[in-house]
């Protein structure tokens, strides 16, 4: 990807001009040190595979219906003008404030 953007400014670059031809020579080795970087990685632990993506799709699912089991503490305000408090409360409910009854 990079490579093809580098070979687009060394056609452009005139070899004449001193200061394009140290940017030239500075970007190869930026880019020299950015494929060491990464020569080694695991193309698999990116955080753009469709696994990686379908995995958190079923996790943020999951998260939002608190993986299927009752939520027992909730932060909860008094009063109107009061600040949230985190407390157990008394009745389980579920993720839309329902008293729990179990799987749905």
């Amino acid at each position: 990807m990079w490579g093809a953007l580098q070979e687009g400014f060394e056609r452009r670059a005139d070899p004449g001009d001193r200061e394009q031809q140290e940017l030239l020579s500075e970007m190869r080795s930026q880019l020299k040190k950015l494929q060491d970087m990464t020569k080694d990685a695991d193309p698999r632990l990116s955080f753009s595979t469709p696994e990686f993506k379908e995995a958190q799709r079923a996790f943020t699912d999951g998260f939002k219906k608190n993986f299927g089991r009752p939520v027992e503490w909730a932060l909860v305000r008094e009063y109107p003008w009061s600040v949230p408090q985190l407390r157990k409360l008394e009745k389980p409910v579920d993720v839309h404030g329902q008293p729990w009854g179990g799987t749905k």
